[in-house]
Protein backbone atom coordinates (compact mmCIF):
# COMPACT_ATOMS: atom_id res chain seq x y z
CA UNK A 1 0.00 0.00 0.00
CA UNK A 2 1.33 3.39 -0.99
CA UNK A 3 0.44 6.63 0.79
CA UNK A 4 0.84 10.13 -0.62
CA UNK A 5 0.34 13.15 1.66
CA UNK A 6 -0.18 16.81 0.87
CA UNK A 7 -1.21 19.87 2.89
CA UNK A 8 -3.11 22.89 1.68
CA UNK A 9 -5.26 25.87 2.64
CA UNK A 10 -8.70 25.40 1.08
CA UNK A 11 -11.19 22.54 1.54
CA UNK A 12 -13.77 23.24 -1.16
CA UNK A 13 -11.70 22.60 -4.31
CA UNK A 14 -10.31 19.38 -2.85
CA UNK A 15 -13.78 18.18 -1.84
CA UNK A 16 -15.18 19.00 -5.28
CA UNK A 17 -12.46 16.90 -6.90
CA UNK A 18 -12.87 13.97 -4.50
CA UNK A 19 -16.66 13.94 -4.80
CA UNK A 20 -17.06 14.61 -8.53
CA UNK A 21 -14.41 12.26 -9.94
CA UNK A 22 -15.72 9.37 -12.03
CA UNK A 23 -16.93 6.42 -9.90
CA UNK A 24 -16.16 8.34 -6.69
CA UNK A 25 -18.03 7.46 -3.49
CA UNK A 26 -18.01 8.89 0.04
CA UNK A 27 -17.61 5.72 2.14
CA UNK A 28 -16.54 6.82 5.62
CA UNK A 29 -15.07 9.26 8.08
CA UNK A 30 -16.58 11.00 11.08
CA UNK A 31 -18.60 13.79 9.44
CA UNK A 32 -22.30 14.09 8.70
CA UNK A 33 -22.05 16.04 5.41
CA UNK A 34 -22.74 14.07 2.21
CA UNK A 35 -21.56 16.53 -0.48
CA UNK A 36 -18.77 19.12 -0.91
CA UNK A 37 -20.90 22.06 0.22
CA UNK A 38 -22.04 20.35 3.42
CA UNK A 39 -18.57 19.01 4.22
CA UNK A 40 -16.88 22.38 3.60
CA UNK A 41 -19.40 24.03 5.92
CA UNK A 42 -18.65 21.40 8.56
CA UNK A 43 -14.89 21.84 8.21
CA UNK A 44 -15.37 25.52 9.02
CA UNK A 45 -16.20 24.51 12.59
CA UNK A 46 -12.62 23.37 13.21
CA UNK A 47 -11.27 26.30 11.19
CA UNK A 48 -12.91 28.68 13.67
CA UNK A 49 -10.92 27.08 16.52
CA UNK A 50 -7.66 28.29 14.97
CA UNK A 51 -8.40 31.03 12.39
CA UNK A 52 -4.75 32.09 12.14
CA UNK A 53 -3.44 28.69 11.05
CA UNK A 54 -2.63 28.58 7.33
CA UNK A 55 -2.07 25.04 5.97
CA UNK A 56 -4.95 23.33 7.74
CA UNK A 57 -6.03 20.90 4.99
CA UNK A 58 -4.57 17.38 5.11
CA UNK A 59 -5.05 15.16 2.06
CA UNK A 60 -3.76 11.60 1.83
CA UNK A 61 -4.34 8.96 -0.83
CA UNK A 62 -3.89 5.27 0.03
CA UNK A 63 -3.40 2.96 -2.95
CA UNK A 64 -3.63 -0.82 -2.74
CA UNK A 65 -1.37 -3.20 -4.66
CA UNK A 66 -2.89 -4.70 -7.81
CA UNK A 67 -3.34 -8.15 -6.21
CA UNK A 68 -5.15 -6.82 -3.14
CA UNK A 69 -8.94 -7.13 -2.94
CA UNK A 70 -10.30 -4.74 -0.32
CA UNK A 71 -13.98 -4.36 0.52
CA UNK A 72 -15.59 -1.03 1.30
CA UNK A 73 -15.85 -1.89 5.00
CA UNK A 74 -12.20 -2.89 5.13
CA UNK A 75 -11.17 0.35 3.39
CA UNK A 76 -13.05 2.27 6.09
CA UNK A 77 -11.25 0.27 8.81
CA UNK A 78 -7.89 0.94 7.18
CA UNK A 79 -8.68 4.65 6.76
CA UNK A 80 -9.76 5.00 10.40
CA UNK A 81 -6.71 3.09 11.62
CA UNK A 82 -4.34 5.18 9.50
CA UNK A 83 -5.78 8.50 10.68
CA UNK A 84 -5.67 7.50 14.35
CA UNK A 85 -2.04 6.36 14.16
CA UNK A 86 -1.03 9.53 12.31
CA UNK A 87 -2.37 11.60 15.21
CA UNK A 88 -5.80 12.56 13.81
CA UNK A 89 -7.72 10.94 16.68
CA UNK A 90 -9.94 13.98 17.38
CA UNK A 91 -9.99 15.59 13.94
CA UNK A 92 -12.64 15.88 11.24
CA UNK A 93 -12.08 13.71 8.15
CA UNK A 94 -13.96 12.14 5.24
CA UNK A 95 -12.98 9.04 3.22
CA UNK A 96 -13.69 8.78 -0.52
CA UNK A 97 -13.15 5.67 -2.62
CA UNK A 98 -12.04 6.13 -6.22
CA UNK A 99 -12.14 3.50 -8.93
CA UNK A 100 -11.16 5.72 -11.86
CA UNK A 101 -7.69 4.20 -12.26
CA UNK A 102 -6.22 0.71 -12.46
CA UNK A 103 -5.41 0.66 -8.76
CA UNK A 104 -8.01 0.61 -6.01
CA UNK A 105 -7.48 3.60 -3.76
CA UNK A 106 -9.08 5.96 -1.26
CA UNK A 107 -8.62 9.65 -0.57
CA UNK A 108 -8.94 11.13 2.91
CA UNK A 109 -9.63 14.84 3.36
CA UNK A 110 -9.05 16.02 6.93
CA UNK A 111 -8.63 19.10 9.06
CA UNK A 112 -5.25 19.38 10.78
CA UNK A 113 -6.92 21.31 13.63
CA UNK A 114 -7.70 19.17 16.66
CA UNK A 115 -11.26 19.58 17.94
CA UNK A 116 -10.18 19.29 21.60
CA UNK A 117 -7.37 21.88 21.75
CA UNK A 118 -7.64 23.88 18.51
CA UNK A 119 -3.94 23.15 17.85
CA UNK A 120 -2.52 21.63 14.66
CA UNK A 121 -1.63 17.94 14.57
CA UNK A 122 2.13 17.54 14.92
CA UNK A 123 3.49 16.70 11.47
CA UNK A 124 7.16 16.13 12.35
CA UNK A 125 8.55 13.29 10.22
CA UNK A 126 5.06 12.46 8.95
CA UNK A 127 6.33 10.78 5.77
CA UNK A 128 8.51 8.39 7.76
CA UNK A 129 5.68 7.68 10.21
CA UNK A 130 3.24 7.11 7.35
CA UNK A 131 5.39 4.39 5.82
CA UNK A 132 5.76 2.65 9.20
CA UNK A 133 1.99 2.73 9.70
CA UNK A 134 1.32 1.36 6.19
CA UNK A 135 3.86 -1.46 6.55
CA UNK A 136 2.08 -2.58 9.75
CA UNK A 137 -1.37 -2.27 8.13
CA UNK A 138 -0.17 -4.55 5.30
CA UNK A 139 0.82 -7.16 7.85
CA UNK A 140 -2.32 -6.89 10.00
CA UNK A 141 -4.73 -6.99 7.02
CA UNK A 142 -2.78 -9.64 5.06
CA UNK A 143 -2.08 -7.29 2.15
CA UNK A 144 0.74 -7.31 -0.38
CA UNK A 145 3.96 -5.97 1.15
CA UNK A 146 4.90 -2.88 -0.86
CA UNK A 147 8.41 -1.51 -0.98
CA UNK A 148 8.69 1.83 0.81
CA UNK A 149 9.70 5.01 -0.97
CA UNK A 150 13.11 5.05 0.67
CA UNK A 151 13.89 1.57 -0.63
CA UNK A 152 12.63 2.49 -4.11
CA UNK A 153 15.09 5.37 -4.24
CA UNK A 154 17.99 2.88 -4.11
CA UNK A 155 18.45 1.18 -7.43
CA UNK A 156 18.59 -2.61 -7.37
CA UNK A 157 21.82 -4.51 -7.66
CA UNK A 158 22.95 -5.98 -10.93
CA UNK A 159 22.09 -9.65 -11.57
CA UNK A 160 25.76 -10.59 -11.18
CA UNK A 161 26.05 -8.86 -7.81
CA UNK A 162 22.84 -10.46 -6.58
CA UNK A 163 23.97 -13.98 -7.60
CA UNK A 164 27.40 -13.51 -6.00
CA UNK A 165 25.92 -12.36 -2.69
CA UNK A 166 23.32 -15.15 -2.79
CA UNK A 167 26.04 -17.76 -3.43
CA UNK A 168 28.33 -16.40 -0.72
CA UNK A 169 25.45 -16.22 1.77
CA UNK A 170 24.60 -19.87 1.08
CA UNK A 171 28.25 -20.89 1.50
CA UNK A 172 28.46 -18.93 4.78
CA UNK A 173 25.25 -20.54 6.10
CA UNK A 174 26.57 -24.05 5.26
CA UNK A 175 29.90 -23.39 6.96
CA UNK A 176 31.84 -23.45 3.69
CA UNK A 177 32.78 -19.78 4.05
CA UNK A 178 34.31 -18.10 7.12
CA UNK A 179 32.92 -14.59 6.53
CA UNK A 180 29.50 -13.26 5.45
CA UNK A 181 29.10 -11.92 1.89
CA UNK A 182 30.98 -8.74 1.11
CA UNK A 183 28.94 -5.65 0.36
CA UNK A 184 29.25 -4.50 -3.24
CA UNK A 185 31.05 -1.21 -3.94
CA UNK A 186 27.75 0.25 -5.09
CA UNK A 187 25.96 -0.72 -1.87
CA UNK A 188 28.91 0.48 0.19
CA UNK A 189 28.75 3.96 -1.41
CA UNK A 190 24.96 4.13 -0.94
CA UNK A 191 25.22 3.11 2.72
CA UNK A 192 28.01 5.59 3.40
CA UNK A 193 26.05 8.45 1.81
CA UNK A 194 23.01 7.48 3.89
CA UNK A 195 25.01 7.51 7.11
CA UNK A 196 26.98 10.67 6.28
CA UNK A 197 23.81 12.65 5.45
CA UNK A 198 21.61 11.53 8.34
CA UNK A 199 21.91 14.91 10.11
CA UNK A 200 21.10 16.94 6.96
CA UNK A 201 24.55 18.53 6.53
CA UNK A 202 25.41 21.33 4.13
CA UNK A 203 26.60 20.05 0.73
CA UNK A 204 30.30 20.92 1.26
CA UNK A 205 30.27 19.10 4.61
CA UNK A 206 28.79 15.96 3.02
CA UNK A 207 31.47 15.94 0.32
CA UNK A 208 34.22 16.20 2.97
CA UNK A 209 32.70 13.31 4.91
CA UNK A 210 32.60 11.13 1.79
CA UNK A 211 36.24 11.97 1.05
CA UNK A 212 37.13 10.95 4.60
CA UNK A 213 35.32 7.66 3.93
CA UNK A 214 37.51 7.00 0.90
CA UNK A 215 34.90 8.03 -1.69
CA UNK A 216 36.01 10.51 -4.35
CA UNK A 217 33.34 12.97 -5.44
CA UNK A 218 33.12 14.89 -8.71
CA UNK A 219 30.57 17.52 -9.59
CA UNK A 220 30.28 20.34 -12.10
CA UNK A 221 28.17 23.40 -12.76
CA UNK A 222 26.76 25.08 -15.85
CA UNK A 223 27.41 28.76 -16.60
CA UNK A 224 24.20 29.80 -14.85
CA UNK A 225 25.24 27.91 -11.73
CA UNK A 226 23.01 24.84 -12.03
CA UNK A 227 24.50 21.46 -11.20
CA UNK A 228 25.55 19.27 -14.12
CA UNK A 229 25.46 16.23 -11.88
CA UNK A 230 27.49 14.33 -9.33
CA UNK A 231 29.50 11.11 -9.43
CA UNK A 232 31.27 8.94 -6.87
CA UNK A 233 34.30 6.63 -7.03
CA UNK A 234 35.59 4.02 -4.62
CA UNK A 235 38.29 1.37 -5.11
CA UNK A 236 38.64 2.48 -8.73
CA UNK A 237 34.94 1.88 -9.51
CA UNK A 238 32.84 4.94 -10.41
CA UNK A 239 29.08 5.52 -10.40
CA UNK A 240 27.04 8.51 -11.44
CA UNK A 241 24.37 9.69 -9.04
CA UNK A 242 21.73 8.36 -11.42
CA UNK A 243 23.31 4.90 -11.39
CA UNK A 244 23.12 4.80 -7.60
CA UNK A 245 19.49 5.93 -7.53
CA UNK A 246 17.27 9.00 -7.40
CA UNK A 247 18.32 9.84 -3.85
CA UNK A 248 21.98 10.14 -4.84
CA UNK A 249 21.79 12.62 -7.71
CA UNK A 250 22.70 16.24 -6.92
CA UNK A 251 19.05 17.37 -6.60
CA UNK A 252 18.13 14.01 -5.05
CA UNK A 253 20.56 14.54 -2.17
CA UNK A 254 18.66 17.71 -1.34
CA UNK A 255 15.14 16.34 -1.88
CA UNK A 256 15.46 12.85 -0.41
CA UNK A 257 18.46 12.99 1.91
CA UNK A 258 17.82 16.51 3.26
CA UNK A 259 21.25 17.88 2.30
CA UNK A 260 21.32 21.68 2.56
CA UNK A 261 22.62 23.40 -0.57
CA UNK A 262 22.69 27.14 -1.29
CA UNK A 263 24.70 28.11 -4.40
CA UNK A 264 25.78 31.54 -3.15
CA UNK A 265 27.06 30.06 0.08
CA UNK A 266 28.43 26.69 -1.07
CA UNK A 267 29.80 26.75 -4.63
CA UNK A 268 33.13 28.36 -3.82
CA UNK A 269 33.66 26.00 -0.87
CA UNK A 270 32.78 22.96 -2.99
CA UNK A 271 35.29 23.93 -5.69
CA UNK A 272 38.03 24.31 -3.09
CA UNK A 273 37.17 20.99 -1.42
CA UNK A 274 37.28 19.16 -4.76
CA UNK A 275 40.60 20.83 -5.60
CA UNK A 276 42.21 19.91 -2.26
CA UNK A 277 40.34 16.77 -1.03
CA UNK A 278 40.48 15.45 2.52
CA UNK A 279 42.46 12.27 3.15
CA UNK A 280 40.58 9.05 4.07
CA UNK A 281 40.36 8.33 7.79
CA UNK A 282 41.47 5.01 9.31
CA UNK A 283 38.56 2.54 9.38
CA UNK A 284 38.16 2.62 13.19
CA UNK A 285 38.22 6.42 13.30
CA UNK A 286 35.77 6.67 10.38
CA UNK A 287 33.30 4.27 11.99
CA UNK A 288 33.43 6.20 15.27
CA UNK A 289 32.86 9.47 13.37
CA UNK A 290 29.82 8.12 11.48
CA UNK A 291 28.37 6.66 14.68
CA UNK A 292 28.68 10.06 16.39
CA UNK A 293 26.76 11.67 13.52
CA UNK A 294 24.00 9.06 13.79
CA UNK A 295 23.76 9.46 17.58
CA UNK A 296 23.30 13.23 17.24
CA UNK A 297 20.44 12.82 14.77
CA UNK A 298 17.18 12.55 16.65
CA UNK A 299 13.65 13.41 15.62
CA UNK A 300 12.76 16.94 16.66
CA UNK A 301 10.52 16.91 19.70
CA UNK A 302 9.78 20.31 21.23
CA UNK A 303 10.08 20.76 25.00
CA UNK A 304 6.82 19.73 26.71
CA UNK A 305 4.48 22.58 27.60
CA UNK A 306 3.25 23.42 31.08
CA UNK A 307 -0.36 24.14 30.11
CA UNK A 308 -1.13 25.64 33.52
CA UNK A 309 1.17 28.57 32.67
CA UNK A 310 -0.68 29.68 29.51
CA UNK A 311 -2.45 32.55 31.32
CA UNK A 312 0.88 33.57 32.89
CA UNK A 313 2.54 33.89 29.48
CA UNK A 314 -0.49 35.69 28.06
CA UNK A 315 -0.36 38.22 30.89
CA UNK A 316 3.43 38.66 30.66
CA UNK A 317 3.51 39.29 26.92
CA UNK A 318 0.59 41.70 26.94
CA UNK A 319 1.17 43.55 30.22
CA UNK A 320 4.96 43.48 30.61
CA UNK A 321 6.05 43.34 26.97
CA UNK A 322 3.29 45.47 25.46
CA UNK A 323 2.09 43.00 22.81
CA UNK A 324 -1.48 42.97 21.60
CA UNK A 325 -3.88 40.14 22.46
CA UNK A 326 -4.36 39.65 18.70
CA UNK A 327 -0.76 38.48 18.26
CA UNK A 328 -0.39 36.63 21.56
CA UNK A 329 -3.65 34.75 21.03
CA UNK A 330 -2.58 33.64 17.56
CA UNK A 331 0.83 32.61 18.91
CA UNK A 332 -0.71 30.35 21.55
CA UNK A 333 -3.48 28.92 19.35
CA UNK A 334 -0.94 27.76 16.79
CA UNK A 335 1.33 26.30 19.46
CA UNK A 336 4.20 28.57 18.41
CA UNK A 337 4.87 30.05 21.83
CA UNK A 338 4.44 28.57 25.30
CA UNK A 339 6.12 27.99 28.68
CA UNK A 340 7.82 24.62 29.15
CA UNK A 341 8.01 22.54 32.32
CA UNK A 342 11.26 24.25 33.30
CA UNK A 343 9.44 27.61 33.06
CA UNK A 344 11.36 28.72 29.97
CA UNK A 345 9.54 30.54 27.17
CA UNK A 346 9.71 28.39 24.01
CA UNK A 347 9.20 29.68 20.46
CA UNK A 348 8.72 27.10 17.69
CA UNK A 349 10.67 27.35 14.42
CA UNK A 350 9.07 26.29 11.12
CA UNK A 351 10.15 25.94 7.53
CA UNK A 352 8.45 28.06 4.88
CA UNK A 353 5.73 25.43 4.42
CA UNK A 354 4.80 25.69 8.09
CA UNK A 355 6.39 22.37 9.15
CA UNK A 356 7.81 22.51 12.70
CA UNK A 357 11.56 22.02 12.65
CA UNK A 358 13.09 23.32 15.86
CA UNK A 359 12.72 25.61 18.84
CA UNK A 360 14.21 28.69 20.47
CA UNK A 361 14.32 29.11 24.26
CA UNK A 362 14.00 32.64 25.62
CA UNK A 363 15.43 33.90 28.89
CA UNK A 364 13.15 36.88 29.60
CA UNK A 365 15.87 38.64 31.61
CA UNK A 366 18.05 39.20 28.52
CA UNK A 367 18.11 42.86 27.50
CA UNK A 368 18.65 42.01 23.82
CA UNK A 369 15.76 39.49 23.81
CA UNK A 370 17.82 36.94 21.85
CA UNK A 371 17.18 33.20 22.27
CA UNK A 372 19.13 29.97 22.67
CA UNK A 373 18.76 27.15 20.13
CA UNK A 374 16.94 24.00 21.24
CA UNK A 375 18.46 21.49 21.10
CA UNK A 376 21.84 23.20 21.10
CA UNK A 377 23.29 21.07 18.27
CA UNK A 378 20.28 21.40 15.93
CA UNK A 379 20.58 22.46 12.30
CA UNK A 380 19.60 26.15 12.10
CA UNK A 381 19.09 26.11 8.33
CA UNK A 382 15.91 24.04 8.60
CA UNK A 383 13.53 26.67 9.88
CA UNK A 384 12.85 29.99 11.48
CA UNK A 385 10.39 31.61 13.86
CA UNK A 386 8.15 33.62 11.57
CA UNK A 387 4.64 34.98 11.16
CA UNK A 388 2.74 36.52 8.24
CA UNK A 389 0.22 39.35 8.24
CA UNK A 390 -1.66 41.36 5.64
CA UNK A 391 -3.17 40.57 2.27
CA UNK A 392 -4.68 37.11 1.73
CA UNK A 393 -3.16 33.81 2.96
CA UNK A 394 -2.34 32.72 -0.61
CA UNK A 395 -0.84 36.07 -1.70
CA UNK A 396 2.80 36.29 -2.68
CA UNK A 397 5.04 37.77 0.02
CA UNK A 398 5.87 41.36 -0.96
CA UNK A 399 7.49 42.65 2.24
CA UNK A 400 9.95 40.97 4.61
CA UNK A 401 11.16 42.27 7.96
CA UNK A 402 14.16 40.43 9.43
CA UNK A 403 15.07 40.78 13.10
CA UNK A 404 17.01 39.13 15.91
CA UNK A 405 14.46 37.17 17.90
CA UNK A 406 10.81 36.05 18.15
CA UNK A 407 9.93 38.76 20.67
CA UNK A 408 11.36 41.35 18.27
CA UNK A 409 9.40 39.86 15.35
CA UNK A 410 6.19 40.08 17.38
CA UNK A 411 7.04 43.63 18.51
CA UNK A 412 7.67 44.82 14.95
CA UNK A 413 4.47 43.15 13.77
CA UNK A 414 2.58 45.04 16.50
CA UNK A 415 4.20 48.36 15.53
CA UNK A 416 3.53 47.67 11.85
CA UNK A 417 -0.17 46.96 12.52
CA UNK A 418 -0.48 50.20 14.49
CA UNK A 419 1.20 52.15 11.70
CA UNK A 420 -1.30 50.79 9.15
CA UNK A 421 -4.23 51.03 11.61
CA UNK A 422 -4.88 47.34 11.10
CA UNK A 423 -3.33 44.74 8.86
CA UNK A 424 -0.55 45.82 6.45
CA UNK A 425 -1.90 46.19 2.87
CA UNK A 426 0.36 43.49 1.37
CA UNK A 427 1.45 40.05 2.56
CA UNK A 428 4.30 40.65 5.00
CA UNK A 429 6.70 38.14 6.54
CA UNK A 430 8.23 38.88 9.97
CA UNK A 431 11.17 36.52 10.57
CA UNK A 432 13.64 36.00 13.42
CA UNK A 433 17.13 35.26 12.08
CA UNK A 434 19.33 33.45 14.60
CA UNK A 435 22.04 32.74 12.00
CA UNK A 436 22.56 35.01 8.95
CA UNK A 437 24.15 32.08 7.07
CA UNK A 438 20.92 30.06 7.18
CA UNK A 439 18.58 32.52 5.46
CA UNK A 440 15.96 31.24 2.97
CA UNK A 441 17.73 33.01 0.10
CA UNK A 442 15.65 31.35 -2.63
CA UNK A 443 12.61 33.20 -1.28
CA UNK A 444 14.26 36.44 -0.21
CA UNK A 445 16.20 37.17 -3.39
CA UNK A 446 12.89 37.68 -5.24
CA UNK A 447 11.46 40.13 -2.67
CA UNK A 448 12.20 43.80 -3.35
CA UNK A 449 11.12 45.25 0.00
CA UNK A 450 13.28 43.82 2.79
CA UNK A 451 13.93 45.65 6.07
CA UNK A 452 16.91 44.66 8.23
CA UNK A 453 15.38 45.48 11.61
CA UNK A 454 18.10 43.97 13.78
CA UNK A 455 18.87 45.31 17.23
CA UNK A 456 20.72 48.57 17.58
CA UNK A 457 23.84 46.98 19.07
CA UNK A 458 27.16 45.58 17.85
CA UNK A 459 25.79 42.12 17.03
CA UNK A 460 22.70 43.51 15.30
CA UNK A 461 24.74 45.91 13.15
CA UNK A 462 27.19 43.16 12.21
CA UNK A 463 24.36 40.81 11.25
CA UNK A 464 22.77 43.52 9.13
CA UNK A 465 26.04 44.04 7.24
CA UNK A 466 26.39 40.30 6.54
CA UNK A 467 22.81 39.97 5.31
CA UNK A 468 23.01 43.11 3.14
CA UNK A 469 25.91 41.59 1.19
CA UNK A 470 23.71 38.59 0.36
CA UNK A 471 20.59 40.70 -0.26
CA UNK A 472 21.68 44.04 -1.78
CA UNK A 473 18.08 45.27 -2.07
CA UNK A 474 17.63 45.14 1.73
CA UNK A 475 17.50 48.37 3.79
CA UNK A 476 18.84 48.79 7.32
CA UNK A 477 16.11 49.95 9.72
CA UNK A 478 17.40 50.20 13.29
CA UNK A 479 15.24 50.91 16.36
CA UNK A 480 15.72 54.26 18.09
CA UNK A 481 16.69 52.46 21.30
CA UNK A 482 18.39 49.12 21.78
CA UNK A 483 15.43 46.95 20.69
CA UNK A 484 12.01 47.27 19.06
CA UNK A 485 10.37 45.81 22.13
CA UNK A 486 11.72 48.74 24.19
CA UNK A 487 9.77 51.07 21.89
CA UNK A 488 6.63 49.01 22.45
CA UNK A 489 7.05 48.93 26.24
CA UNK A 490 7.58 52.70 26.35
CA UNK A 491 4.43 53.23 24.28
CA UNK A 492 2.51 50.94 26.65
CA UNK A 493 3.77 52.88 29.69
CA UNK A 494 2.77 56.21 28.11
CA UNK A 495 -0.69 54.82 27.37
CA UNK A 496 -1.11 53.68 31.01
CA UNK A 497 0.09 57.07 32.29
CA UNK A 498 -2.33 58.91 29.99
CA UNK A 499 -5.19 56.69 31.16
CA UNK A 500 -4.35 57.48 34.79
CA UNK A 501 -4.22 61.19 34.06
CA UNK A 502 -7.59 61.07 32.29
CA UNK A 503 -9.02 59.08 35.18
CA UNK A 504 -7.80 61.69 37.68
CA UNK A 505 -9.32 64.45 35.59
CA UNK A 506 -12.74 62.79 35.63
CA UNK A 507 -12.55 62.17 39.38
CA UNK A 508 -12.13 65.87 40.27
Amino acid sequence: MIGKQTKGRGFRKLLDYLHNSENAKLIGGNMSGRNPRELASEFRLSRQLNPDAERVVYHVSLSAAKDDVISEDKWCEIGNRYMKEMGFDVNQYAIFRHENTDDDHVHIAASRIRMDTGLLVDDSWDYVRSEKVLRQIEIDYDLVQVQGSRERLNRTQSTGQFRRIQREQEEYSQGRRDTPPETSVKESIQQTIDRASVDNPQMPELIVRLQQAGISVRTGFTRNGKSKGISYEKDGIAFSGTQLGAAYTFPGLQKHRGVDYQPERDDERINLILLIPDKPLPIEQLEKFLQEIELKQTQFTPPPEDESLRPVLQNYLTQKRGLTNFLVGALQRQGLGYVDQQENVVFIKRDLNGEKSGALVWDTTRLDNRCMEYPENSDRSKGWFHLKLGGEPDDKIERVILCDSPIEALSIAHIDRDAHKGQPPVRTLYMAVDDPNSLPLELLKDVNRIALAFNNDEQGNETAQVVQKMLPQAKRVAPSGRTWNEILIEAKQREILEQKQRSRGFSR
